[in-house]
């Protein structure tokens, strides 16, 4: 009789030992599962980003050789670019097509406020004028969200209007937002004032599945010299 107990609880144990096993390699197939879909996950991620990269370049170079038609030059012009075997679409716009942070006319932004809504802005605009005289002036857009005398909402909208990579005074009208468009217009002198054309916003996105989509913002300069043809302003990774 003691004989069978010691069987029956012997094999008790080993069926709890059957079942442990099999919940452990269950959970090592599991997490190798896992694993694999994570390392392709982060190999797809590296092929997005640098084929984004590789749009934006091959885009640069087209710049750089004069090799958009001068028509496409306009707002939200959008160019398919060919990386390997995928093709990508790039935007290119001139950078002033927005109004400039530190060097844009300030009566521009007067009757820019006016056309996204504002009734008054005085202090907004002086914070403007003082923050300017700082030694280092604005280093992000984003900085006019705690400059005081303009309602919250009205600053985001002006933030899509504005940018640090013009430099000019100016704002290119081709590729200007109608908003800003109606803005120029007002006033005769910041009308008849033409920015460079030479720096440019260049804007990509690529995806090759779920969790690897990029995007890439970047500005460039075109130089006219043979050996340095171009300068990066900034580069955004998103």
């Amino acid at each position: 009789m003691q004989s069978g107990n010691d069987q029956g609880i012997a094999m008790m144990f080993s069926l709890v030992a059957l079942v442990i096993l099999s919940t452990l390699t269950l959970s090592f197939l599991n997490l190798s599962s896992t694993a694999v879909e994570t390392t392709e996950t982060i190999i797809k991620r590296a092929q997005s980003q640098a084929e984004a990269e590789g749009a934006i370049h091959i885009a640069i170079f087209h710049l750089v050789n004069n090799e958009f038609p001068t028509e496409l030059y306009g707002n939200n012009h959008k160019y398919q670019v060919e990386v390997g075997n995928r093709k990508i679409e790039v935007a290119v716009n001139n950078a002033c097509g927005r109004w400039d942070i530190n060097e844009g006319d300030l009566k521009i932004l007067d009757a820019l406020l006016t056309e996204l809504g504002s009734a008054e802005h005085a202090d907004f605009i002086e914070g403007i004028k003082k923050a300017r005289t700082m030694p280092s002036g604005f280093q992000s857009t984003n900085q006019i969200l705690s400059i005081p005398g303009l309602q919250a909402e009205i600053k985001q909208r002006l933030m899509n209007e504005i940018t640090l990579q013009c430099r000019s005074d100016a704002v290119d009208k081709v590729s200007a937002s109608f908003t800003l468009k109606r803005a120029i217009k007002k006033n005769r002198d910041s009308y008849n004032k033409f920015p460079p054309q030479r720096i440019y916003r260049i804007a990509a996105s690529n995806s090759k599945g779920p969790g690897t989509y990029f995007s890439i913002n970047a500005y460039i300069e075109v130089l006219e010299n043979r050996e340095r043809p171009f300068k990066i302003i900034d580069w955004k990774v998103n």
